[in-house]
């Protein structure tokens, strides 16, 4: 389908180099590898430094990943403090390493969408069975998520201290509706300071964090 995956491996991923070298003459199949990855302990002449901070140094290279049976762009995690490592793999070998352990790291957020997609805003409720009306439907739903954390939460000054939560957005607004529809009848003026503490407080009520 042209999709690409990025994901994480074992720690034991059976790994093979390519062979880049030149190649016997004679009868026979050419040379594909050069032998296994010690996961454990790389060579690092054959890899190549992507990515570096004060906590992982990550290593990039094309290899034959025995598994999928198909070359694979490996990036290779080492942790500095633990001395333990990571290892991430892409389908696209043209991707460059850091790309690929940026993307990684994009998971959780990546999957916080899809649950306030599918919680919130009915990505899994389309009846729907033409490709065009379904494609729609989940692009409007995840949408819709996305405009909900940029115009009610990243426009917020101290953001880092507050967790982005649909369902206390969604109540939020639930809250506004039906306390402006109670106070409306009431004929209660909301411009007033002790009601408008009242109204504040009505706002809140159910909020939570993601």
């Amino acid at each position: 389908m042209g999709i690409h995956v990025v994901t994480r491996m074992r720690q034991d991923a059976n790994l093979q180099y390519l062979h880049k070298g030149p190649q016997k003459s004679g009868k026979g199949r050419n040379r594909l590898y050069a032998g296994k990855v010690d996961v454990k302990n790389i060579d690092k002449r054959k890899w190549k430094v992507c990515y570096q901070d004060e906590e992982v140094c990550a290593y990039e290279l094309v290899v034959w990943c025995v598994a999928l049976k198909r070359t694979v762009k490996v990036v290779y995690l080492k942790y500095k403090r633990t001395d333990s490592y990571s290892i991430l793999l892409s389908t696209d070998t043209e991707l460059d390493g850091e790309r690929v352990l940026k993307y990684y790291r994009l998971r959780f957020q990546i999957e916080f969408l899809l649950r306030d997609a599918k919680q919130f805003t009915g990505l899994e409720e389309c009846q729907a069975r033409s490709q065009t009306k379904l494609y729609n439907h989940f692009n409007l739903s995840l949408m819709a998520v996305s405009l909900m954390k940029y115009t009610c939460w990243a426009t917020q000054e101290n953001k880092s201290q507050i967790p982005f939560s649909m369902r206390s957005i969604k109540t939020w607004y639930y809250n506004k509706y039906i306390t402006e529809t109670i106070f409306s009848n009431l004929g209660i003026d909301i411009s007033c300071r002790k009601i408008r503490k009242i109204y504040n407080k009505c706002l809140e009520i159910g909020a939570m964090a993601a």
